[in-house]
């Protein structure tokens, strides 16, 4: 098991220029990610809330996680594309269950330290796995027509302009083979707790300096696009029970008791969120996150734009 680089990377410089705008480089949210957000340490905090406690980023985690598996239901043989992998959080444990894994993200010290997560993880479990990281980017994936069952991509495009966010979905229906299914987290431009924005005064929907780049998704545009250009979409549930607990204690200081009763608390709500997933308008106003899962049926959303 290695991490390679992109062989194709830096080639988008050969496309017009009209065609690739400037707001967003992809050098920058490499540095950002692969280096100043590793400073970090612990993987929740890397890859998911740099500002929330640990029990926070654990329960967003068993809820967007067990989400997605239940609908995605791993097996052997199963050809699956984990695009901005991150450390290998959801790679690394799909690879043990026999599937064929390829994990993908912009930035290379990510995709190294994937790689090192998942052979660690295989040794102490005694198992042999069938898995793969590259460095790559979103916009144009190195892979075939139809090579994957299934591509995963989780908490990716508020992190992209929305005109990457397009290449990106493009891409992904591209690379999945029909009736494949592309598993989609997507954070909530309508819920009245995060457009507030007390929670990320960074997420201003442009790149920063340092390379950051965080918005709101245009959450039922997207999907009534991909609904439109044949794709089957459902939607698998949203977490409004963790995000109205997330939104009310975000930032306050506890003491150990309270931190503890906060930890069990969000325990809970996953599992509410979990049991009860669809949550109608209670979802729509207060949850931060929908996961869908988009089935491809038709060859025209796929093809690859020129």
């Amino acid at each position: 098991m290695t991490a390679t680089r992109n062989p194709a990377r830096g080639r988008s410089s050969a496309r017009p220029r009209t065609t690739v705008p400037r707001d967003y480089d992809r050098a920058s949210a490499e540095r950002y990610w692969g280096d100043e957000r590793r400073r970090l340490k612990d993987e929740f905090r890397i890859v998911l809330s740099a500002g929330e406690p640990a029990c926070v980023n654990a329960a967003y985690h068993v809820w967007e996680t067990m989400s997605f598996v239940r609908a995605l239901k791993p097996k052997r043989g199963l050809r699956v594309l984990d695009l901005a992998c991150g450390l290998g959080r959801v790679s690394a444990p799909l690879a043990l269950t026999g599937a064929t894994v390829i994990g993908v993200d912009n930035a290379f010290a990510m995709v190294k330290q994937a790689a090192r997560k998942t052979a660690q993880a295989a040794r102490a479990e005694g198992v042999k796995t069938r898995v793969g990281y590259a460095q790559g980017y979103a916009g144009l994936l190195p892979f075939a027509d139809g090579a994957f069952d299934a591509v995963l991509c989780l908490g990716l495009l508020e992190h992209l302009p929305a005109w990457l966010q397009e290449r990106t979905l493009a891409e992904c229906l591209r690379v999945l083979r029909k009736d494949g299914a592309l598993y989609l987290v997507l954070n909530n431009n309508r819920s009245l707790l995060l457009r507030a924005g007390r929670d990320n005064s960074y997420r201003q929907a442009r790149q920063l300096d340092n390379g950051y780049y965080c918005g709101l998704v245009d959450r039922v545009s997207l999907v009534t696009r991909l609904a439109r250009g044949g794709a089957k979409v459902e939607e698998l549930g949203s977490n409004a029970h963790y995000a109205v607990l997330r939104h009310a204690l975000h930032g306050r200081a506890m003491k150990p008791a309270e931190a503890r009763e906060a930890g069990r608390a969000f325990v809970a709500a996953t599992d509410r969120d979990l049991t009860d997933p669809h949550q109608d308008e209670f979802g729509v106003s207060c949850a931060d996150h929908f996961v869908y899962r988009i089935v491809k049926q038709a060859a025209g959303p796929a093809k690859r734009r020129r």
